[in-house]
């Protein structure tokens, strides 16, 4: 088995992180989004999304993010955000993990070591994300981990009004981490931070 390293992302991190998420994207959402969009705008979002993002200083009190890595190569990254949305909780925004390595349990591990990351107040607070009603791998990978369908809503992106989305949401991190613990056979210590 590889392995596999996890840290917390740093500002020189953003056009690795970038550009995973925009071949990852490209690929799940190929049959949903228009192809326009993955090929020529999306690119240029999501680098500016993590130049942002990433930005000295990281903003830890508002959001924390995990990088998973082997060697030096990144495999996948959580993203939650503290900030957003948050009469739900903490905002899972991004869980991503690289096609080779999925069925590894590398999202369960990714979502462990991010919690652990976080600070300990926010480990009591309610977790929520949202994903495409038609993203049904993701779906079923939320289920899995004990997520509760609590919405459906219309589009959050404003130039596709016609896509649906959907929130799942866990009572807190500690019980998100649990779930992710019993699914990945993950032999995990807390380490505090």
């Amino acid at each position: 088995m590889v392995s596999v390293g996890f840290r917390t992302a740093s500002a020189t991190d953003y056009l690795s992180i970038a550009n995973l998420h925009v071949r990852i994207s490209s690929e799940a959402y190929a049959s949903t989004l228009p192809s326009d969009y993955l090929a020529e705008v999306m690119p240029r979002e999501k680098i500016e999304l993590w130049e942002r993002r990433l930005a000295p200083p990281v903003r830890s009190e508002e959001l924390s993010i995990t990088l998973a890595e082997v060697h030096t190569d990144l495999i996948g990254f959580a993203c939650f955000v503290f900030s957003e949305e948050t009469h739900f909780g903490s905002y899972l925004h991004n869980l991503y993990v690289d096609p080779a390595f999925q069925g590894n349990r590398l999202g369960p591990r990714l979502l462990i070591e991010s919690i652990d990351r976080f600070p300990s107040e926010r480990r009591e607070t309610p977790v929520h994300l949202l994903t495409m009603r038609e993203n049904y791998q993701a779906r079923r990978f939320y289920e899995r981990l004990g997520g509760a369908l609590i919405e459906e809503k219309q589009s959050v992106m404003s130039r596709y009004p016609e896509i649906i989305f959907v929130r799942y949401q866990w009572p807190s991190a500690l019980v998100m981490a649990s779930n992710a613990l019993a699914l990945s056979g993950y032999s995990h210590r807390a380490s505090g931070r």
